[in-house]
């Protein structure tokens, strides 16, 4: 039997959406506080190790897993020979060059050659620096790296951030950007050939959830003589649903999907028109 091998975090920032992500297309994985290293699902069809994100790519560069989710980021710096077949909606990021405030360094162009860099990005940093014609020391660190300017280890930084709090918490300010990052669904470029039909059922399960973490749907009783103005207000997949409600003349009941942006804005509008018995419930996957 051919089994489909699915790396996933096992702990850090990509954890726990990766965990959900997996038990929404049928793999109750356990969260991050589990023993164990491997489960089986589907009668062993497929199987989920948890591994640490920036042993991933090597995984699925060498066949140990056939699909993997890990960091953009992390795929970039080990430079794996993988094929990224999805960006996912979590993960979001951004690996940013940091001075101590006291610097009078305001922007990345101002810092002096020669300086020591910390970071557990080492290529992408050099990368990023020979990029912009600077000449500077990596220092690699494995954790902590906020910290090396205050113990003399280094004079910049670069190191991942979502919302820059980190950074002001250790007196720190942002004076650069390296990257973007997000986390992405990898694949082994030999199982995509050899398990082709395996991991379709994958990247489709999760296209469903995706589009449905979008969506929302909608239902509600409106008077019929207002049908003809619902169809621009609630598109719909292919439109929205009609039914007759049993007993009434005046009213027919309303079924549509709907973006989760503009819920907000269709339930006003449908109270001012008289709807009535109006539900708005998250949709588990949608297959488009």
């Amino acid at each position: 039997m051919t089994v489909l091998r699915i790396a996933v975090p096992n702990k850090g920032r990509l954890n726990q959406n990766s965990v959900r992500l997996m038990n929404r297309i049928g793999f109750p994985v356990s969260d991050s506080n589990s023993r164990t290293l491997i489960a089986e699902f589907g009668k062993g069809r497929y199987q989920i190790l948890l591994a640490r994100a920036q042993d991933i790519p090597e995984f699925v560069e060498m066949g140990v897993a056939d699909l993997g989710i890990t960091g953009l980021d992390l795929v970039l710096e080990t430079k794996r020979s993988v094929e990224r077949v999805r960006t996912l909606d979590y993960g979001k990021c951004r690996l940013v060059v940091a001075v101590p405030d006291e610097s009078d360094v305001t922007d990345v162009t101002q810092i002096e050659d020669g300086c020591t860099v910390a970071t557990s990005f080492p290529n992408l940093t050099r990368e990023y620096f020979s990029n912009i014609g600077k000449n500077v020391k990596i220092a690699t660190v494995t954790g902590a790296t906020e910290m090396t300017p205050q113990i003399g280890l280094a004079d910049v930084i670069t190191d991942l951030t979502e919302t820059g709090s980190t950074l002001k918490l250790n007196h720190l300010k942002e004076v650069g950007e390296v990257m973007e990052s997000v986390a992405v669904l990898v694949a082994n470029q030999a199982s995509l050939e050899a398990k082709a039909g395996r991991v379709e059922e994958v990247i489709s399960a999760i296209d469903s959830v995706i589009a449905a973490s979008r969506k929302r749907y909608l239902m509600a009783n409106v008077p019929k003589d207002t049908l003809a103005n619902l169809e621009n207000l609630i598109p719909g997949v292919s439109g929205p649903t009609i039914m007759n409600i049993i007993g009434r003349e005046d009213l027919v009941a309303i079924h549509a999907v709907v973006s989760e942006d503009a819920v907000n804005g269709i339930i006003a509008v449908l109270k001012e028109i008289g709807g009535t018995g109006i539900l708005i419930v998250p949709i588990e996957r949608m297959v488009l």
